[in-house]
């Protein structure tokens, strides 16, 4: 497993590459205590080499992920030039992060870091510019499109309509004010019209922050009119425990269908290295407002496919090309 000094190249990557972080700037990390905190301070120690006047925030783990951090972190927020979030659960769709961005703030979400992840050759040696170009060419098939299907060969058979969607590129750069990324994960995806997605998802990658990584046995999952009716297999309890814990009726509804588009990332590292598996593909349920939805739950939940098709009106997209 990599560690240490070796990886200290991608935490650059991350801050200057991904970050924009210039000398002189406030530099906010945001973290709980179920994160790795040898990588929280090599992170720290490596933003300030490069300049930065860096403040380290901690509280415990969000309780779902989307649930916004204690008012104090939120305020924190709204100080910082570059935030960047190294938590144990994703909280970077929350209230708290939306209105630091309207503020000018840039932000990375980074939950879940491993040394895996941060392995030279790792999906942190992508370049990430000429992702985010060809990611904005196949958004603007998403936008295009009136009809989706998704499948692999594990069972996978949704389909739906993208019809008055808009695509969402997201390719791990937020250097301008305001700008939001995620990473190493690199995507492209939307959410379907309300109401439209009908048939099966079978997830062997992973239900994002619900537990391992990696499930150790496929979930699969329902849908019918665009909600989510039938969760099954051994992991199912996790998806199922995390809706109940919500208390939000909204949060069945099927929020995102995106592919993954990072050439380097590969299994067994973090989750966001899993979302970003080129030829996986992931769907979401919950909240969708960042995707141009009405659908404001509490939470937005990933489920990672590591292999599956996709094709708009009837034209398989190659995640490559």
């Amino acid at each position: 497993m990599a560690s240490g000094a070796e990886c200290l190249p991608a935490l650059r990557t991350l801050a200057s590459d991904c970050g924009g972080l210039r000398s002189g700037e406030r530099c906010l990390i945001v973290t709980d205590t179920g994160a790795d905190a040898e990588i929280v301070s090599a992170a720290e120690t490596v933003f300030t080499t490069l300049g930065a006047a860096v403040v380290v925030v901690s509280s415990p783990p969000a309780d779902l992920p989307g649930d916004d951090p204690p008012d104090a972190v939120g305020a924190a927020m709204l100080e910082a030039d570059l935030i960047v979030e190294l938590t144990s659960v994703f909280v970077g769709s929350c209230a708290a992060r939306r209105t630091a961005c309207e503020a000018g703030a840039r932000y990375l979400t980074v939950p879940g870091l491993t040394w895996t992840t941060l392995r030279p050759g790792g999906p942190f040696s992508a370049d990430f510019h000429a992702l985010g170009t060809h990611a904005g060419r196949l958004a603007e098939r998403f936008d295009a499109a009136s009809d989706f299907h998704l499948t692999s060969a594990a069972g996978t058979d949704l389909r739906g309509s993208f019809s008055g969607c808009k695509g969402r590129p997201l390719w791990g750069i937020a250097d301008a004010p305001g700008g939001y990324a995620a990473p190493p994960d690199v995507e492209v995806g939307a959410s379907p019209a309300e109401g439209s997605a009908e048939g099966t998802v079978v997830v062997d990658g992973s239900l994002l922050f619900l537990g391992p990584d990696q499930l150790a046995t496929p979930v699969t999952l329902r849908f019918s009119e665009g909600h989510l009716v039938d969760v099954s297999g051994p992991e199912g309890w996790r998806l199922e425990d995390a809706l109940a814990r919500s208390g939000d009726e909204r949060m069945d509804v099927l929020a995102e269908v995106s592919i993954g588009l990072n050439p380097y990332s590969r299994p067994g590292g973090s989750a966001l290295e899993l979302e970003g598996i080129v030829g996986g593909a992931h769907v979401a349920v919950g909240n969708n407002v960042a995707y141009g939805g009405s659908n404001d739950a509490r939470s937005h939940i990933d489920c990672v496919l590591t292999e599956a098709t996709l094709a708009l009106d009837g034209q398989s997209v190659d995640p490559r090309t």
